[in-house]
């Protein structure tokens, strides 16, 4: 069964697999997106969906092919001077009586396209160093002085000044500042996107006054990217947020219902003589670390105490004006977020976010098949070319042994990143990466032990992007991986996950299930399982047209190569992604001779960004070959995947409300036999009433198809009509207390079913004090749950091999609670933990009679996969930056967790028990120092 991912309309977020955030760039405002991720099976008529597609594929033809063209743009102008302002909040300076004053703001909310209610003022001025930015902003009330963590998108007053340096109409850079004095700072892109993970080094003061608030900003020219030339012309535009009437002003407002926002920013004049430099900053770090472990019992591996060190380099050099070269020696990451815990009975690897500031730094370069339209969709799990979390991976080999000590991670030797704009349109991204072998200890018997168990490896990608006028681009990417496989005698586990409880990256080998994948996956050496290399090419694009550009075709195509042993293709033949062993499967079969495997894929979409109604129609195929996981990220092959759909966009206010917005989708996903997997309908309804709560609903429907993935390798398997159904709503998060509820509720014509209520309760009872906690209860029954498989020569039906299902009855409760202490703007203190028990009770076991049914006859049962996990993830984390771009961590993180063979699912009882499961807590101290030369 596969997920179906969609975008909310018109919000921006993006498909969760994608580790893509866009939205107008609007610091503090949340995006509201109740984004579904549903189970399918499947009734609709087949005629019925092509029947919607065809109408909707009307409507596009329908659109005026015009070439794009962008109205006329405002001008403001920046005045240099000899001596510069001195930043303290203060307006006196006589600097910036030498500028202009810009006060003409127009309102984006709440009365879109009207004149602001409160003056804002700006002058602009610049020197040889830095260009300096001068607010006044009036208000009759005191303005919202909350204080939050830097780049925290919460709910205060601020001032974003956004500059486009390059003048591309594409891209920049945001830099925020709030009344009580926090600082925030994106990348601009894609016209429409926003990467908050970049952290400049600039100055701000702020200062109240008795009729509102003012503010000073210095950006150093060695922050920003842009063409060396005498004469400069950027783009410019400035956001005013005032929370209490939620009122967004901007010196150029993009209408609601329109497309675009940097490619509508004013005019920046009378830049003359400047120069970026080549800036080198210099950033060392050390750290002391502490390891607690409990739960050990007579383990002659791991102490219950250990101590070390640590230390290492990142590095930042301007190589031009607009190129910059950033490097990293020997990283550590202890700082950041653990993963949450997760249940995963299903086949396939979870997927996790990327949390390492020099990974997710300057990412959105590498973004691939991307364009500027306001929302992407996908009704399959579609592959992800580069996931960073692949650089850095937990070592992938194992070894069956009495006692092993395996890394959490691989260690990470060096990594560089070159990045920027090389002229006439140009960007360019590279990242190269090498990570050290890994070796395992063991005991086996009175043997003491070494093995390797992850090759030295190479990371390389690539990717170059060229603008074609401001309204197409075209796109290439190239990524690489190589191993050397060294002393490599030990298991694998094989490239996908085979099943079972998936602890996260880093997790506690206690909390990995009786059916881990060490365990099911295949003995060997790692050359004997892992690939040797792996390579991925591929060429996208996006062209805008229509009036204002309000049309846009986008389209990628890629290939893939991976060799390696036989051995090695041999797995990647049979893993999850594409089953070639399948016997009733007539696009391939199992080649053991094979030493390389290649695949194609590619999409193509064309969608309306702006206006009312919004068409869009998409196709998207995968061949069987395709595989992306060494350095990517995916989940199946063999795919064609055709869909419609119409987003209903109104953002005109109401008595009621704000706006609403629908979605409504159809879709149909067949492999390259022909075999019709899913289809169905999609609806999903958003809405924003006058009082800013939020309610939303979505429901999906999905016919009888069949299951190419059921069986795991086996037939196929007839899918039951399914139905999903999601409903929420979430009060004013202005407030200094907001919740939101949903709740989930599906079903299938098999008697399978699952429901979940999520709380979300948030508090601020100080301003600089923020409260989250999240309970979560989840039941799911699942009447098809794998089991396993094996040889029956009676089973002629499934050729030979019979394949056991059981009941599944599942249980899940987790509580995700966190804590944000802003002590000052420079100090701050972070909370998250994570109470999480499940349960899984597996009966009534039965085997598929035949292939390409759903019928099932009872089967006889040995052992019984029955578990009950607890667990407690958290972290705690100390910043204090005392003074730019230098900082100090104190930060702790706790992973404890057990798993007992047994279904039942007592709350009281397990939680209960969490303090009693074996942990490993580690503490950090950490100190960065930035050192500009």
């Amino acid at each position: 069964m596969d997920s179906v991912i969609v975008d909310c309309v018109g919000h921006g977020c993006a498909v969760p697999n994608s580790g893509h955030h866009e939205h107008r760039p609007e610091f503090g405002r949340p995006q509201a997106c109740p984004t579904q991720i549903c189970y399918l099976d499947s009734n609709l008529g087949t005629s019925t969906i092509h029947s919607l597609m065809r109408k909707i594929l009307l409507s596009l033809i329908a659109a005026a092919c015009l070439g794009a063209n962008w109205p006329e743009h405002p001008v403001l102008h920046a005045v240099r001077v000899t001596k510069a302002p001195v930043i303290d909040g203060d307006l006196n300076d006589p600097a910036w009586q030498q500028a202009p004053e810009f006060t003409d703001f127009t309102q984006h909310d709440p009365d879109d396209t009207k004149p602001a209610t409160m003056r804002t003022s700006i002058r602009i001025v610049y020197d040889d160093s830095a260009i300096y930015f001068g607010a006044k902003m009036t208000d009759p009330q005191r303005p919202s002085s909350l204080l939050y963590r830097r780049d925290t998108f919460g709910n205060f007053d601020f001032l974003s000044i956004n500059l486009d340096p390059q003048h591309d109409r594409l891209s920049g850079n945001a830099f925020t500042v709030t009344p009580a004095g926090e600082q925030g700072d994106t990348v601009l892109y894609n016209d429409i996107g926003e990467d908050p993970s970049w952290d400049g080094v600039w100055d701000s003061a702020v200062k109240i006054t008795p009729d509102g608030w003012q503010a000073e900003v210095r950006v150093p020219f060695s922050q920003l990217r842009f063409p060396d030339k005498p004469v400069h012309v950027w783009g410019i535009n400035i956001t005013r947020r005032t929370i209490r009437n939620n009122e967004y002003d901007r010196i150029v407002n993009t209408p609601k219902g329109q497309t675009g926002f940097v490619s509508h920013f004013a005019d920046l004049t009378g830049i003359e003589g400047i120069h970026r430099g080549r800036p080198l900053e210099v950033v060392p770090y050390t750290v002391g670390r502490t390891d607690l472990r409990s739960g050990l019992g007579n383990d002659p591996l791991v102490g219950a105490h250990e101590m070390r060190g640590n230390g290492g380099v990142d590095l930042k050099y301007g190589l031009t004006s607009s190129l910059t070269l950033t490097g990293t020696i020997n990283p550590d990451f202890g700082q950041v977020e653990v993963d949450p815990a997760v249940v995963n009975l299903t086949q396939f690897e979870t997927f996790y976010p990327e949390k390492r500031p020099f990974f997710i730094e300057g990412l959105n370069i590498f973004r691939f098949a991307d364009s500027p339209a306001p929302s992407h969709f996908s009704f399959f799990n579609t592959p992800t070319m580069f996931y960073t979390r692949r650089i850095g991976r937990a070592p992938q080999g194992t070894i069956n042994a009495d006692f092993t000590d395996v890394p959490a991670q691989t260690r990470i030797l060096g990594a560089a990143k070159l990045t920027g704009k090389v002229g006439n349109g140009w960007t360019v991204g590279v990242i190269d990466a090498l990570t050290d072998a890994e070796h395992a200890r063991f005991v086996l018997g009175p043997t003491f032990g070494r093995q390797e168990v992850e090759p030295m490896t190479n990371y390389f990608v690539s990717r170059v992007t060229k603008e074609i006028g401001s309204s197409s681009r075209i796109g290439f990417l190239l990524t690489s991986v190589d191993r050397r496989f060294g002393n490599d005698c030990c298991s694998v586990a094989s490239n996908a996950w085979s099943g079972g409880l998936q602890p996260a990256d880093g997790g506690l080998k206690a909390a990995a299930t009786p059916r881990n994948i060490a365990a099911e996956g295949a003995g060997g050496t790692l050359s004997d399982v892992l690939r040797r290399s792996a390579l991925t090419a591929g060429v996208d694009g996006y062209m805008r047209f229509g009036k204002n550009g309000a049309w846009i075709f986008e389209g990628s195509a890629y290939g893939t190569d991976v060799r390696g042993s036989q051995q090695a293709i041999a797995e990647t033949q049979e893993a999850p992604q594409r089953y070639y062993q399948r016997p009733d499967a007539s696009s391939f079969h199992v080649d053991p001779f094979r030493t390389s495997l290649s695949g194609w894929g590619g999409t193509a979409m064309v969608s309306k960004a702006d206006g009312l109604w919004r068409p869009a129609v998409q196709v998207q195929t995968y061949s069987p070959g395709f595989e992306t996981n060494d350095i990517g990220f995916m989940q199946r092959a063999d795919i064609i995947s055709p869909s419609a759909v119409m987003q209903y966009v109104n953002q005109t206010v109401t008595p009621h409300f704000r706006e609403k917005d629908m979605f409504v989708g159809v879709w149909e996903n067949r492999n390259f036999d022909g075999d019709v997997l899913d289809h169905g309908v999609y609806i999903n309804w958003f809405g924003t009433t006058s009082n800013y709560w939020t309610p939303n609903f979505t429901l999906l429907v999905t016919p009888e198809s069949f299951d190419d993935r059921l069986t795991r390798g086996g037939p196929l398997a007839k899918s039951a009509f399914y139905w999903s159904s999601d409903a929420g709503i979430g009060t004013d998060t202005r407030k200094n207390f907001s919740a939101q509820i949903s709740g989930h509720r599906d079903g299938a014509r098999d008697g399978s079913f699952g429901h979940f209520v999520v709380l979300t309760l948030n508090a601020r009872p100080k301003p600089n004090l923020q409260l989250s906690v999240a309970p979560k209860f989840n039941r799911g029954h699942n009447t098809t749950q794998y089991v396993r498989a094996f040889d029956d020569p009676t089973a002629a039906g499934t050729f030979g091999r019979r394949y056991v299902f059981a009941t599944l009855d599942e249980r899940t409760f987790e509580l995700d609670t966190r804590a944000d202490w802003t002590v000052t703007s420079r100090l701050s203190f972070q909370l998250f933990l994570q109470p999480f028990i499940a349960s899984g009770d597996y009966h009534d076991f039965r085997s598929l009679v035949a292939a390409r049914t759903r019928d099932y006859a009872p089967t006889a049962q040995t052992s019984n996969p029955d578990f009950n996990l607890r667990s407690l993830r958290g972290n705690a984390v100390v910043r204090w930056e005392f003074r730019p771009g230098s900082a100090l961590y104190v930060a702790w993180n706790e992973n404890r967790a057990d798993v007992e063979p047994f279904g039942d699912f007592r709350i009281r009882r397990d939680l209960r028990a969490i303090p009693n499961a074996p942990s490993h807590d580690v503490f950090l101290v950490k100190v960065s120092y930035w050192l500009p030369l």
